[in-house]
């Protein structure tokens, strides 16, 4: 049982790395205008995630991770989509 809250944790601070990742990967590759609203929107979940991870606060942790990843996808989907328009 104790192993479960340990793999919530571990999750979360994985999903704080995977954000800062796609936020370089999309400056890199689209310039830091692109989704810049969007991008400053993860930058603050990733910052809430890491404070609540601090402060041990399961249910702030829990909420944060499902927000930022659902942030992320919206990135992620965002990026694929303007590489198809750039490219076509």
């Amino acid at each position: 049982m104790a192993q479960e809250p340990i793999e919530k944790l571990n999750r979360a601070e994985a999903l704080i790395l995977q954000g800062a990742q796609q936020l370089k990967q999309a400056a890199l590759d689209f310039g830091m205008q692109f989704a810049q609203t969007l991008r400053q929107d993860i930058q603050i979940l990733m910052r809430q995630l890491q404070e609540s991870l601090i402060q041990g606060d399961k249910a702030c942790i829990k909420q944060y991770c499902v927000d930022l990843q659902s942030k992320l996808n919206e990135l992620n989907q965002q990026m694929r989509q303007y590489s198809t328009f750039k490219y076509d």
